[in-house]
């Protein structure tokens, strides 16, 4: 005679899958790692703004990006290109750009971090926003479309003697845009 219950029952293989999706993951997340010439990307991005003051709208806000490059395989020391891009939406036309960008080169040594750190980059946009026209009981407001670069996303490559060995990206779909496939 079965004694267990179906919740029992239920727990048990739940807990069963779990644990397969657990044990898929590490597998594959293993393999990308030991992959040649395999390049872990860490990219924090940090910025400063400025606050509008009176009756100027515009903000501006400086955005660089401070990146640590691991190499998981390389057989020898090698110099890592990293290229790096500043997307920002472009509130004339609505569509996202390619903002600014640069390039940084470190020298990289298995299993020992370098880092790097990008230019400031300066984003200038005026917000949608309304001016008031006209005195009285009834003054009237004109509205002011938004203009200029705000600040979208980011994303970096990494290459190893002009091949891609690690990206990152805020974004997936700065992927395309940075060049890659998607």
């Amino acid at each position: 005679m079965n004694t267990r219950t179906t919740s029992t029952r239920s727990r048990r293989i739940s807990f069963r899958r779990i644990s397969a999706q657990i044990i898929c993951l590490l597998l594959t997340t293993t393999g990308s790692a030991l992959a040649d010439n395999s390049i872990k990307l860490q990219v924090a991005a940090k910025s400063e703004h400025n606050d509008p003051k009176g009756n100027n709208p515009q903000e501006v806000q400086s955005r660089w990006l401070e990146i640590s490059v691991t190499a998981f395989h390389l057989e020898k020391p090698a110099a890592v290109r990293l290229d790096w891009a500043f997307f920002g939406d472009n509130l004339d036309s609505n569509k996202v750009v390619k903002h600014d960008g640069g390039t940084e080169t470190v020298e990289l040594v298995q299993s020992k971090e370098a880092d790097a750190k990008t230019k400031l980059v300066k984003f200038t946009f005026t917000p949608r926003h309304s001016v008031r026209s006209g005195s009285g009981k009834r003054p009237l407001s004109k509205v002011i479309e938004a203009t200029g670069v705000r600040y979208h996303a980011w994303g970096v490559r990494a290459f190893v003697d002009g091949k891609l060995a690690g990206e990152a990206y805020s974004v997936p779909s700065i992927k395309k845009l940075m060049g890659g496939t998607d």
